[in-house]
C-alpha cells in the first residue's frame, strides 16, 4: 500500500498531479509549438522512450492531450492538445516570460517573445479581467475558500529533484520554472509565502515534510535567488525564509495554474483558496496579455527568438 501525506487542499498541486513532472511539461511545451508525433517530441526534449511513452500515456489519462490518426488509414497515432490542454497555455507564457526575466530560460526555452498583432518584442503580463489591474502577490490576497481542508497525498507522487538525464541532482539548484514545479517539494516550499508561513518549523509542520528534504530545498531555493534568509533569533541563530523580488514574480504562474485547476479539476466542494484583486475587490479572472498592445495572447500570435538568435539583437 502506498504511503501518504496529509496536506492542506491546492489547486495548483492538483494542477501539477495532471501535469505531471518535468519530463511532462516539456512535452507540454512542445506541444504549444506544434509538436504532435512521437518522434516529434523525443528529438525535441531529449525524452527517452520509455519516458515519454509514459508520460504521453499519462497526459491522455488526464485529458490534456487526445490521440488521433497521424493522418487518414495511418496506423501511428499524433497527439493533440485537447481544449483542457489549451487552457495550459496561459501558464507555459508566464514560466518562459520568468525564465527571459531573470535569465533563468531552460535549454529549449525561448530568449524573447513577439506578438504577432503589434510585431513588437514583449513580455507576457496577467492583469485581471475585471478592472484591467496588473496581477502580482502583492496586488491579491487570499482566503480560505469552501474546498479548504487537507488531503491525503501519496508519497511517491513528491518528485524528488532529477536531472532530465535521470540522475538524482545533488549539485544544481532548480532554476526555470519546469525546474521548480517539476519537483514537487521545491514548488510546495514555494507556495508556503503566499500564505505568510516563513519560519523553518512552521513550513515543515505545514507541508508534514522531513527535515533533510526542506533543508535541501531551502538551501536550493537562495542559492538559486528565489528565497532569502533573514535572522529573527541570535541564539542560537534562527533564519525565515522571504521571497526575493525574483521570488515573488512566480507568483502569476502558480495563480494561472490555480485558476486552470479551479476550472477544469474542482471538486463539488469547491476551490481550496479564494484570490481577491486587491484593486478591485473581485475574485481574481485574469488573462495573459502583450505587454505592449495589452491584447490577450494566444497560441498563433506568439512568436518566439531562440537562445541562439540572443547576440544578433
Amino acid at each position: 500500500m502506498a504511503r501518504t501525506r496529509k496536506i492542506l487542499r491546492s489547486s495548483v498541486n492538483r494542477a501539477l498531479n495532471a501535469i505531471g513532472d518535468r519530463w511532462s511539461q516539456l512535452i507540454l511545451e512542445e506541444a504549444f509549438r506544434g509538436a504532435t508525433r512521437f518522434e516529434d517530441f523525443r528529438a525535441r526534449t531529449g525524452a527517452p522512450r520509455n519516458t515519454l511513452s509514459n508520460r504521453l500515456r499519462s497526459l491522455v489519462a488526464n485529458g490534456i492531450f487526445e490521440q488521433r490518426a497521424h493522418r487518414e488509414g495511418a496506423t501511428r497515432q499524433a497527439y493533440h492538445l485537447t481544449e483542457m490542454g489549451r487552457g495550459l497555455f496561459d501558464s507555459v507564457l508566464i514560466a518562459w516570460c520568468w525564465g527571459i526575466r531573470w535569465d533563468e530560460v531552460s535549454p529549449n526555452g525561448p530568449a524573447g517573445l513577439v506578438h504577432s498583432v503589434c510585431g513588437r518584442s514583449m513580455l507576457p503580463q496577467m492583469v485581471c479581467d475585471h478592472c484591467g489591474g496588473d496581477i502580482s502577490l502583492h496586488s491579491c490576497s487570499h482566503r480560505p475558500g469552501p474546498g479548504a481542508g487537507f488531503e491525503e497525498m501519496e508519497v511517491t507522487r513528491l518528485h524528488r529533484r532529477r536531472q532530465p538525464g535521470g540522475g538524482e541532482e545533488a549539485a544544481r539548484p532548480p532554476s526555470d520554472v519546469v525546474d521548480m514545479t517539476g519537483d514537487r517539494w521545491t514548488g510546495m516550499v514555494i507556495s508556503t509565502q503566499y500564505f505568510g508561513i516563513h519560519r523553518f518549523d512552521d513550513i515543515q509542520a505545514n507541508l508534514d515534510i522531513a527535515t533533510n528534504i526542506l533543508t535541501d530545498r531551502l538551501r536550493a531555493l537562495v542559492a538559486n535567488g528565489v528565497f532569502e534568509r533573514r535572522l529573527y533569533e541570535m541564539s542560537p541563530p534562527r533564519y525565515e525564509y522571504w521571497l526575493t523580488k525574483k521570488g515573488k514574480d512566480l507568483y502569476p504562474h502558480a495563480l494561472a495554474l490555480l485558476l486552470w485547476a479551479d476550472h477544469w479539476l474542482a471538486d463539488a466542494s469547491g476551490p481550496p483558496v479564494e484570490v481577491i484583486h486587491n484593486a478591485c475587490g473581485k475574485l481574481v479572472e485574469a488573462s495573459v496579455v502583450c505587454s505592449e498592445c495589452k491584447v490577450p495572447l494566444e497560441p498563433q500570435t506568439v512568436a518566439e527568438r531562440r537562445p541562439r538568435e540572443r547576440a544578433k539583437t
